[in-house]
């Protein structure tokens, strides 16, 4: 992986010829070894360089780093689901901090059961990405 643009050294973008029309450029993903198209848009092309590397990064990412970005959204989106619990959370963290400690598990595990509310992932994952 390159650092500036999170790619993998061994593709590159280049003008598909077969898909550009007039001033129309289209770009596709070569492989630089084999010299074959990796990607090219389902057929159609990157309008621009920089969407094709884009979207080869994404689609050559490691899966764990697709799981946590699902998992960030899974959370984000639970908690403005729960809006009540979530500031009775905020409020029990900003008192735990002025007493010089953490939030702990067993905090967040007691306000669910107080609202009665069960969550479709961990304490933990709750914790690490709210």
């Amino acid at each position: 992986m390159s650092p500036e643009n999170g790619v993998s050294r061994g593709v590159k973008v280049v003008i598909g010829t077969a898909l550009s029309r007039g001033r129309d450029l289209r770009y596709v993903v070569v492989d630089v070894r084999a010299g074959e198209i990796v990607d090219d848009a389902q057929g159609y092309g990157y309008r621009s360089v920089q969407n094709a590397y884009r979207a080869h990064g994404y689609t050559s990412a490691p899966p764990k780093k697709k799981q946590r970005a699902a998992a960030q959204r899974k959370v984000k989106d639970w908690c403005v689901a729960h809006p009540a619990f979530m500031a009775d959370v905020e409020k029990m963290a900003l008192c735990a901090l002025k007493d010089g400690e953490s939030l702990a598990r067993a905090d967040v595990e007691r306000l669910l059961a107080d609202h009665g509310v069960e969550l479709p992932f961990s304490v933990g994952v709750l914790m690490r990405y709210w």
